[in-house]
């Protein structure tokens, strides 16, 4: 079926919602009028020139994960980075380097452990709740809480109640892309569309927010890509737990898929316009400053993102496959202002906490 790019283009700049099919042409619109449609989506979404950021710390408490997808350079099988586990006592050390530094929110991240029991992860929570009574804690993730779920053999719902109570906030999507044939290829170990969407769901039930992460460029088709955006704005619609999208393209260095190309600029920020247009009950759109550098992230601010995510006091798990993106505080509203943006630090509700004109 052929679509009228004139009458796409004037349902976009409407406000109207797009189908799949419709979004997977915007792939070969000229990228300056794609984002300048993203950027007008976002003014629809969120009619302000605030950019935000957030002081947040990702603890890796564990690189032993049975998992071992082809894309992961930092799990230990990988034989990149050595095998490890952190202690209660090294996890709060973390912490507390993130409260000195200002910091509100904290995620700790693993993988799939074949030996913790759920009273390992209720004695993270807790431990960094008792201490840190203040801190914000968006930590694990669906393919983990799916994989605690079938091992102690209780359901998705009453495990997330037991991790509600026990101080957990809020969850990552951690989404890598959704669509069963390419996981099956990447990442067959872990869970299933099906089963992330099962994890949304009893976080809504639980009146627990989320995201929705989308790992890109992996051999996957602009078919797929669009599949991705569907099942999450499906799943906003059904629960609204997604705060914000976050794509970030794959690098395939030091992995198991060193032969596929590394995706390209202009990829990313034509993922960044169509995201923001495709996902219209979406608020936030992050720039991944992270996988993409400073530049791009830059550039993305005018394209439909309009958050920049957090500063991130520790990142290893990017840095494993040989990519390391640093930045601090100054750095960060400093990339915002230089795009025309007003830099805002925020909470992990996306409060704003502080503003930084001029």
């Amino acid at each position: 079926m052929k679509y009228s790019k004139i009458a796409l283009e004037t349902k976009i700049e409407s406000g109207g919602r797009i189908s799949p099919e419709e979004a997977i042409t915007l792939f070969s619109w000229d990228l300056i009028e794609l984002g300048k449609l993203g950027d007008l989506r976002r003014k629809l979404a969120f009619p302000h020139e605030q950019v935000g950021f957030i002081i947040d710390r990702i603890i890796n408490y564990s690189n032993i994960c049975e998992a071992c997808c082809t894309f992961c350079a930092y799990h230990a099988k990988a034989n990149r980075v050595p095998s490890y586990e952190l202690t209660n006592g090294e996890i709060i050390e973390k912490v507390e380097l993130l409260k000195d530094a200002g910091g509100c929110q904290v995620m700790l991240q693993g993988g799939l452990h074949p030996d913790y029991r759920l009273d390992r992860y209720i004695e993270m929570i807790k431990t960094v709740r008792k201490t840190f009574p203040e801190v914000y804690i968006h930590s694990f993730s669906p393919s983990e809480l799916v994989h605690i779920s079938k091992k102690e053999g209780i359901d998705l719902d009453t495990l997330l109640g037991i991790f509600k109570d026990s101080g957990l906030n809020s969850m990552p999507g951690a989404s890598d892309i959704l669509v069963d044939h390419v996981r099956e290829r990447v990442s067959p170990k872990k869970i299933k569309t099906n089963e992330w969407r099962d994890v949304m769901e009893a976080l809504h039930h639980h009146g627990m927010m989320s995201s929705a992460t989308m790992t890109y460029g992996m051999g996957e088709s602009s078919e797929d890509r669009i599949e991705h955006l569907r099942v999450i704005r499906e799943v906003q619609d059904s629960t609204g737990v997604i705060r914000a999208f976050i794509p970030w393209s794959f690098s395939p260095a030091s992995t198991q898929m060193e032969d596929i190309l590394p995706a390209t600029g202009i990829e990313y920020l034509k993922m960044v316009a169509i995201g923001r247009i495709f996902l219209d009950n979406v608020t936030y759109i992050q720039a991944g400053w992270l996988t993409e550098g400073m530049k791009l992230a830059q550039i993305a601010l005018a394209m439909g993102a309009n958050d920049m995510g957090g500063v991130l006091m520790e990142e290893v798990v990017v840095k494993a496959t040989g990519i390391e993106t640093k930045t601090n505080m100054n750095e960060m509203i400093n990339i915002i202002k230089n795009a025309g943006k007003l830099p805002v630090q925020r909470d992990s509700a996306y409060k704003v906490l502080r503003e930084f004109p001029g």
